[in-house]
């Protein structure tokens, strides 16, 4: 666990570490909330309110995307969001 300035200073590193090698990262999306302390929330996977929010922010259309995700609880957000493709990727670096 980490806190709120921890998650932001990881977050810009990351986003600069991607910049070096010309990938640009309009935004980043997080859920600061925790069930069990905050209580539930829309925005806590598998909810799927922070990709609704990227949804309405960049005018995105969700049937015409595809999210990739590695838990189940990213492909259920995707498709409680109306995300066309849902790509449930397991085990990808697995030998």
């Amino acid at each position: 666990m980490y806190t709120e300035t921890d998650y932001e200073v990881l977050t810009r590193w990351m986003i600069n570490q991607f910049k070096q090698e010309g990938i640009y990262i309009t935004n980043v999306y997080h859920c600061p909330h925790h069930p069990e302390i905050t209580g539930e929330c829309d925005c806590r996977k598998p909810n799927p309110g922070m990709i609704l929010q990227a949804i309405a922010t960049y005018n995105i259309s969700p049937v015409n995307s595809v999210l990739i995700g590695d838990k189940k609880r990213d492909f259920l957000a995707g498709k409680k969001a109306g995300i066309g493709k849902n790509l449930y990727i397991q085990d990808v670096l697995r030998e």
